[in-house]
């Protein structure tokens, strides 16, 4: 009983003492750790208030980012805006650059035509240069024959005046030889017995035809007053009544003859050429489609018939 009681103390003394060095040794271990905790806390706490000051740091940048965010935000609704108004503008400039390029090709067209046609024009400008140059030559030289004509004209105007008083003169004379030459002819017939009658149109245009008074050349000594009388005078001979056609222009006159036809009436003739004509009061004498234009106003005033 007392060996198993001392065991049984020794085996409490050495578990007390175990337990004791347990103890001691946790309580050492637990201080470590506790010790260990308390620098762990110390560095934590350290590093909160790190975190603590770098938390509000980040939270005024925050604040601040947020902040340059919403005014980013302005900035792009403004630039949203004023890229619409550009974009606007841009399809406005597009449309209008569309236009102007067109006008520029029109314009550019418009330029090379004018270039085309200045180019012909500064040619036809040297032509006519070159033409002028020669005008003003012919110029100076048709100046000259101006000058001769123009002293021409007045020699011709003297002579023209003269030979009007000529031609009146003659006229006064042939109207005076008719009348003389009339009476003695109607006494000279009336003696022989001829019977002086008015052809037929048919017969009219065959003594025309066969009568050669056409042929006489006119002179200064033989003019249209002579052709008529001897018309007339070889008319007078076939037996028939011819007359003498006294025509008025502007500034001269002129001899012709005519037949009374008793089928056609009056008809009118150029001695000079055979020819039937036509007066008209106004109108020029000379058939332009025959005769060339005279160098004096053919215009008919008025005529008169002497039987």
């Amino acid at each position: 009983m007392k060996v198993i009681l001392f065991k049984t103390n020794r085996i409490l003394i050495i578990a007390v003492t175990v337990i004791s060095v347990i103890a001691i040794i946790s309580s050492s271990f637990l201080y470590l750790q506790t010790t260990n905790l308390q620098t762990q806390v110390t560095n934590l706490q350290s590093e909160a208030t790190t975190l603590n000051s770098t938390n509000n740091a980040l939270e005024s940048q925050v604040s601040n980012l947020q902040a340059k965010i919403a005014s980013l935000e302005n900035d792009k609704v403004n630039l949203n805006s004023q890229v619409t108004i550009l974009q606007a503008n841009v399809s406005s400039f597009q449309s209008e650059t569309t236009t102007l390029n067109n006008k520029k090709i029109a314009l550019e067209k418009q330029i090379t035509n004018l270039q085309s046609e200045a180019t012909t024009l500064e040619n036809e400008k040297n032509t006519l240069e070159t033409q002028v140059t020669v005008l003003q030559t012919n110029i100076s030289g048709l100046q000259s024959e101006v000058v001769s004509l123009e002293n021409l004209t007045l020699s011709l105007e003297t002579k023209v005046s003269n030979l009007q008083s000529e031609v009146t003169s003659l006229e006064n004379e042939v109207i005076q030889s008719y009348d003389n030459g009339y009476i003695q002819g109607v006494e000279d017939g009336a003696g022989r017995g001829w019977n002086i009658r008015d052809p037929t149109y048919n017969e009219a245009i065959y003594f025309i035809n066969s009568d050669k008074t056409d042929e006489n050349e006119y002179t200064d000594d033989y003019v249209c007053w002579n052709f008529v009388a001897d018309f007339k005078n070889n008319a007078f001979n076939a037996g028939y009544r011819a007359g003498d056609v006294y025509v008025e222009f502007v500034d001269s006159a002129h001899g012709i003859t005519c037949f009374n036809t008793t089928d056609k009436g009056l008809i009118f003739i150029e001695p000079q050429g055979d020819r039937i004509v036509t007066l008209t009061i106004g109108e020029p004498y000379w058939d332009r489609n025959i005769y060339e234009i005279p160098d004096y106003d053919d215009t008919i005033v008025k005529y008169a018939i002497i039987w």
